[in-house]
């Protein structure tokens, strides 16, 4: 059920993306298709107000949105398929015979649907998919009272999770078979969590019945509201409509003022699926969360029972999850590398502006030796301030005579630009930080107005997929001024201007213009590419702006004047061939990314065996290859072998629960508890550790060069 399709920040409930749109006609009635009829079902009709909103939102992007869409059977066609998407995500509601009568009637209708405001089309499609889930659900329940014995664990047939380009089913059987499919992986994830059968059948019955529940309670703001976010996605996927409620959910994620875990969901096939983790709430710092993990049930508590949120709306999912700083919640989730479900326990806490604070420690690294130091300012987001608490530690580290910076902005998922704009100050002489052109082709540049550098000696930023905007534009202005060496990964690649619009009712967040290096090329879709490259945990097919729908294309304009230094680019070859040869040797570098190449095996899987005994067999192969790993590197690091899979969790855990202080269970790259290498009292992982020793062959090559210059004058 996708219908609640955006991100939902459980600190600060960010928008609940509910429903579809409306109409003043009456839908025409749903036909049963001889699946039996749809008890408590009643179609919804639009408000009164709707149309007008309709009409307001598609005035507002023709006149102001960055992308010029014509409104035409084209545009009605795509806008169909993107409806029809984001309420059946994994074509298993729909009958393919509805899909065919709702082309027909309405394929080239929505374009003059949307200018009229007439929302017949909306809620006939609407009502179709509540419908059919209701059938859906009503028969899942019956097949649930008759025994979870009536179901085959043994089938030698599979199931495939990722059903986003299948057909749907042909008719209502067909549907029944995916639908019995679906209920025994239901049932053998459960089972190999060793879960027993009685609680296996009380989890999926109260699955179902919130199922049934939130579809019988649905109100004409959902169905208008998925019908909205399916059309102002379809210009790119920020441009959002705001109901008054959800907005009231945007604005207190804004202000940071609720308690939760702090973790970014968004409401994806019935599930809620991480999408970011807030530096310095609890999820991050437990370090056993990472994107694209789904949460399945909630429980309050360190031992009250588990409320399954499968199908659940996303703002009562969330409601679950948040609740008073110091209480516990305990959440089971099913990892995005399908490996088994686990069960984690988290104390809540307020996320305060402190968490998202810079900070900085020394890395400590000995080369023949020498003890070398090189300052690590971590930076989880840009906020009010950033730029003079930044300032502050870089006087700090120099005060301890480090002989380079590294600034951490992996994760950092963007804010105050101004505040990026004055970072960029701290490491350059006054220059321009980035270009920003509007939809008419108007081009703003902005800069920061400085006295001089504060910090001029060697400069590393470390980047992944999850740093974005803001991120991107310090580590884009730097990598082109040649100022300093980006390592890690691909940045997100957001590199559009949202602004909010007020409607009669609600709000509209609409793209206006896009962000562009100094150089001239745009970060938008491709983002910042490293000049040394970390492999990730995180699938950039998954995450990242390239992976959304409808995301605006990349391009480049002009580059504005700026400072530039190739010396950089000429001593890389010489840094990458230094670095390949370190990392095959380094155990801490070699662990982490044999783990993210088995994590990434793993979440490629599309299809799921139905046989118990195979996945059991899989599971305990996946388990034997990660205490292979675990326990080579400890050989490797002089440490004693782990005596079995239990230990290695044990420790795992013991190891994250550390981050109840500081940041030390926190992830960097999205796989937990990281090697280390360092005895510092804040972890400092095995990107962090290369990174520094980058920087000191950088300084090494740079030394050599000057020294050959002047043998040669």
């Amino acid at each position: 059920m996708r219908y609640l399709a955006l991100s939902l920040v459980l600190l600060a409930m960010l928008c609940v993306q509910t429903g579809c749109a409306a109409s003043e006609t009456q839908p025409a009635p749903v036909p049963d298709a001889g699946a039996g009829p749809a008890q408590g079902y009643t179609p919804l009709t639009p408000d009164n107000d709707q149309s007008k909103i309709d009409q307001e939102v598609v005035r507002e992007l023709q006149d102001n949105h960055y992308n010029k869409i014509k409104l035409d059977n084209q545009f009605s066609e795509k806008f169909f398929k993107a409806y029809l998407d984001d309420l059946d995500g994994t074509h298993s509601v729909f009958l393919a015979s509805d899909v065919k009568r709702l082309k027909r009637e309405y394929g080239d209708e929505l374009d003059d649907q949307l200018k009229s405001g007439n929302l017949t089309a909306a809620y006939a499609i609407f009502n179709t998919y509540q419908k059919r889930r209701i059938q859906i659900d009503q028969w899942a329940l019956n097949r649930i009272k008759q025994g979870l014995g009536t179901l085959n664990l043994d089938d030698q047939e599979s199931f495939k999770v990722d059903r986003e380009n299948a057909p749907w089913p042909a008719n209502a059987d067909a549907r029944e078979k995916l639908w019995t499919k679906q209920l025994e992986n239901q049932v053998i994830d459960l089972r190999l969590n060793d879960i027993k059968p009685a609680e296996i059948q009380k989890r999926l019955t109260q699955r179902y019945t919130n199922e049934l529940k939130q579809l019988r309670q649905a109100e004409p703001t959902d169905a208008f509201s998925v019908y909205m976010d399916a059309y102002t996605h379809c210009y790119d996927p920020h441009t959002d409509y705001f109901s008054p409620r959800r907005y009231e959910d945007f604005s207190i994620d804004m202000n940071l003022q609720l308690q939760g875990i702090g973790a970014e969901l968004r409401s994806k096939n019935g599930y809620a699926e991480i999408v970011r983790l807030i530096p310095g709430g609890p999820a991050a710092k437990s370090g056993k969360l990472k994107p694209t993990d789904r949460i399945i049930a909630v429980g309050q508590g360190k031992k009250g029972d588990f409320t399954d949120v499968i199908g659940m709306r996303l703002d009562e999912t969330v409601q679950l999850i948040r609740g008073k700083a110091g209480s516990y919640v305990r959440l089971q989730v099913s990892p995005s590398d399908n490996g088994q479900t686990k069960t984690i326990t988290l104390k809540r806490a307020k996320i305060k502006l402190k968490d998202q604070e810079a900070s900085s420690q020394i890395i400590h690294v000995k080369r023949n030796g020498t003890d070398h130091k090189i300052g690590l300012i971590t930076l989880p987001s840009f906020y009010n301030g950033t730029a003079e608490d930044v300032k502050k530690q870089l006087i700090k580290l120099k005060k301890d005579h480090v002989d380079a910076v590294i600034l951490d902005l992996r994760n950092n998922g963007g804010g105050a630009l101004g505040e990026a704009m004055q970072l960029i100050g701290l490491f350059m002489n006054s220059a321009p930080g980035v270009q920003i052109q509007d939809a008419d082709g108007n081009i703003q540049v902005l800069g920061d107005r400085n006295n001089g550098a504060v910090y001029t000696g060697p400069l590393a930023v470390m980047t992944n997929r999850l740093s974005a905007s803001a991120s991107e534009i310090v580590a884009g202005a730097l990598q082109d001024y040649g100022r300093a060496l980006i390592l890690g990964s691909q940045t997100f690649g957001k590199g559009t201007v949202q602004t909010l619009l007020p409607l009669s009712s609600g709000q509209l967040k609409l793209t206006e213009a896009k962000f562009y290096r100094v150089s001239g090329k745009s970060t938008q879709d491709r983002g910042v590419t490293p000049d040394i490259t970390y492999p990730s945990a995180i699938d950039p097919d998954k995450i990242g702006e390239s992976a959304l729908p409808n995301a605006l294309p990349y391009d480049t304009i002009p580059p504005t004047a700026y400072p530039s230094s190739d010396t950089l680019q000429k001593l890389l070859p010489t840094l990458k061939k230094e670095h390949q040869e370190r990392i095959a040797h380094d155990p801490d570098f070699q662990y982490l990314v044999q783990r993210i190449e088995l994590a990434r095996k793993q979440s490629d899987q599309n299809t799921v065996s139905l046989d118990i005994n195979t996945r059991r067999k899989e599971q305990q192969q996946l388990e034997d290859k990660m205490l292979a790993l675990a326990n080579a590197h400890r050989k490797a690091t002089g440490k004693t072998p782990y005596k079995d899979y239990k230990a290695f969790e044990d420790a795992q855990d013991a190891d994250a629960t550390s981050g109840d202080n500081g940041n030390k269970g926190e992830t960097k790259d999205t796989l937990p508890t990281q090697p280390t290498g360092s005895t510092s009292s804040d972890k400092i992982d095995a990107y962090e550790t290369e990174s520094a020793n980058i920087l000191l062959d950088l300084i090494q090559a740079y030394h050599s060069a000057q020294q050959g210059h002047k043998k040669a004058a």
